[in-house]
């Protein structure tokens, strides 16, 4: 059943990857891109990472300048500018720019001679992974990864009644852990940091998608609700839903690395698929572990509906 769910995320991932190579000169849009492989586009740029290796538009991006390449050198009389709009560049500029990024030359110096020397520094022999294909036989480095399972239980969590306060900035250690420094001494004031409290960290933004200093979390704890707002918080609901739950021990520099697990190790072979709905994490009293404030446990709820 696990392998059938995982050729069902391959499926409809490759899906995705056919239709960007055949419709490479229109837009390609998320919500667009999500509808062809029938995910919902809250998640689906981390789904396809997941099972690709790449971002949905860093592929988008490296499969139009590679193949404007390959027709540069093949149509050697058709202008640099015909190619670019050919496969997908608004204009010649942004063109440029793009692949100078890829290749360290123009298109100019590509078709001159700089075509054959990049061909020349790959190794002979290498064997190269499809550009963005889901695929079961993949590179010892790549993210989807059957020898390392998780623990992780599907269950039905409660709506939860919150105060909170929001941080704008990277996820990860740049900020989320000063955040909470904040929240925990509000908290205190208001003696809601008892043995039985409930927090939780609500991510809102894929952090391969949204550009890092625009990414949102909020610290909340659970509190009654006839509970009014201060200067320093608000307070909104978090949905009731069937999340796939997963245990966390570590700290914020590895918390990440932990979800990225969830999303490429444990899902494409779940029987489920991402719903619309943000994560979070899930805390109960004190999260420290021994004693050190770095270090603390916590549960990674992944909102789920059956694929």
């Amino acid at each position: 059943m696990a392998r059938g769910d995982r050729l069902e995320y391959e499926k409809r991932v490759n899906r995705v990857v056919d239709h960007v190579r055949e419709h490479l000169a229109e837009e390609l849009t998320l919500a667009g891109l999500a509808r062809v492989a029938a995910f919902s586009p809250f998640h689906f740029d981390r789904v396809f990472k997941a099972s690709t290796g790449e971002t949905l538009f860093g592929f988008v991006q490296r499969l139009r300048i590679e193949k404007a390449a390959g027709a540069l050198s093949a149509h050697p009389d058709e202008s640099v500018l015909a190619v670019a709009l050919d496969h997908g560049f608004a204009s010649a500029a942004t063109f440029a720019r793009a692949f100078r990024a890829r290749f360290g030359m123009s298109a100019t110096e590509w078709r001159s001679g700089g075509a054959e020397r990049w061909r020349r520094r790959r190794k002979p022999g290498k064997q190269v992974r499809k550009p963005g294909k889901a695929s079961g036989a993949r590179r010892r480095d790549a993210p989807l990864r059957e020898e390392t399972p998780m623990s992780i239980e599907v269950r039905d969590l409660p709506a939860y009644h919150v105060a909170f306060m929001r941080y704008v900035g990277p996820y990860g250690a740049a900020g989320i852990p000063e955040l909470w420094q904040r929240f925990g001494r509000w908290m205190a004031a208001h003696r809601l940091d008892t043995p039985s409290s409930i927090t939780l960290g609500v991510a809102y933004d894929d952090p391969s998608i949204t550009a890092p200093d625009k990414c949102r979390y909020d610290a909340c704890a659970v509190v009654p609700a006839d509970f009014r707002p201060d200067r320093l918080v608000e307070v909104k609901d978090v949905q009731a839903g069937r999340h796939a739950v997963a245990r966390f021990e570590g700290d914020a520099h590895a918390i990440m690395a932990a979800w990225d697990r969830v999303f490429a190790a444990w899902l494409p072979g779940s029987g489920y698929e991402p719903d619309d709905r943000p994560c979070y994490e899930l805390y109960r009293g004190d999260p420290c572990v021994g004693g050190d404030p770095r270090r603390f446990r916590c549960d990674l709820c992944l909102p789920v509906r059956p694929l």
